[in-house]
This record gives C-alpha cells, sequence and structure tokens, in this order.
C-alpha cells in the first residue's frame, strides 16, 4: 500500500476530536524523508484548473511591481480576505513585502496575452510601457477584466519557498457577461458552456 492510499484509509484508525493533532503527527511521520520530484510535482499541479489573475502591488513612493498568479483565491467573507503566494527566488517577491496596496485583475478568457507579458520572461521596457497604459485610480487596472479588487496587506507568511500573502479586500468591481481565463496542464483554456 503507498502513502496515497494510507491516507485514504485513516478511517480505520479512531480519531477524538479532542486530539486533533493525532492526523498532523501521522502524516508528519508518513511523509518524513519522502522527496517527491519537483518537475513531476509541477505536472501533477497543472492538473487542476486555475482562473488567471495579474496581480500589482504598489508602495508608498508608487512603485509597482506586476506578476501573473494563478494561486489566487478566497480566505473569507468576513473579514473580506484573499490569499496568493510568490516565490522566494521570484523578480518580484522582495518588493511586494514593501507593498501598502495589491490590485488584483481576474482576467478574461482574451487576455492570454497579458498573463505571459506578466508570468514569462519579457523585456522590462514592455512591462513597464503595459503598467503605464493601465494607469487607473486606484493605481493600475487592466481593461476589459471580469473582476478587480483592490487590497491592502492582511498577514505574510513564510511557507516553504514561498511567501503567502493574505489580503483585506478594500474595493471590488466585475462584469457577469465575460469568461475566464482558464490555465490547465501548461496551456491556457476558455470555459465553454
Amino acid at each position: 500500500m503507498n502513502g496515497f492510499e494510507k491516507i485514504i484509509s485513516i478511517s480505520d484508525y479512531s480519531v477524538d476530536t479532542r486530539h486533533t493533532c493525532f492526523l498532523g503527527s501521522y502524516l508528519r511521520k508518513l511523509f518524513r524523508g519522502m522527496d517527491v520530484d519537483q518537475k513531476h510535482l509541477r505536472r501533477v499541479f497543472g492538473q487542476f484548473a486555475t482562473g488567471v489573475t495579474l496581480i500589482v502591488g504598489l508602495d508608498s513612493k508608487g512603485e509597482k511591481s506586476a506578476f501573473t498568479a494563478t494561486s489566487f483565491n478566497t480566505v473569507s467573507l468576513e473579514p473580506p480576505l484573499a490569499v496568493f503566494s510568490v516565490s522566494k527566488t521570484g523578480r518580484v517577491g522582495a518588493h511586494l513585502l514593501q507593498c501598502e496596496t495589491f490590485i488584483v485583475n481576474v482576467l478574461a478568457e482574451y487576455q492570454a496575452d497579458i498573463s505571459d507579458l506578466f508570468g514569462r520572461p519579457a523585456a522590462l521596457k514592455d512591462r513597464s510601457q503595459a503598467l503605464s497604459d493601465m494607469e487607473h485610480e486606484w493605481g493600475v487596472r487592466v481593461p476589459d477584466v471580469l473582476a478587480v479588487m483592490r487590497c491592502v496587506p492582511f498577514l505574510t507568511q513564510d511557507v516553504g519557498d514561498h511567501v503567502l500573502f493574505v489580503v483585506r479586500i478594500v474595493d471590488a468591481v466585475f462584469e457577469e457577461d465575460k469568461k475566464p481565463l482558464i490555465f490547465f496542464s501548461s496551456r491556457y483554456h476558455g470555459v465553454h458552456d
């Protein structure tokens, strides 16, 4: 029986809810010393379809950092919180820790070019020009997206090779008649009714 099958069959154990650390302790022992090939794991993660966002961080001096993220998710409605993660070794991570505002743009199915510009190696000049073209009263807003959220930092946490950013949503708008850009198995897709 491999580790995954063992996790599925943990119902064989009686878990007293007063001792909920049992499961965490059990999983730590189960996976201690197990190395997972990163290329393989990246392909496994790629089997989870996600929406695509362009997140722009703005610091107190008006400096901007922008990146494509598929790791954006809701956390809470009260208070209104969301989360995204950024690689510690990426080009924008250090600057984002200094940012006072984050603008999250949920990209529409026809905006793969914007995703590519900020998610793949590209000339900084091209990115800078694109950000200038998207100036908005909130800072930076991509035109014709599905939704935009203006957020402020709530909590950051180092986790593995990434930093988690939990942000509080302070403003949000959306459009109903557009379809999202989907990222699945290392490719873009649209939603078909």
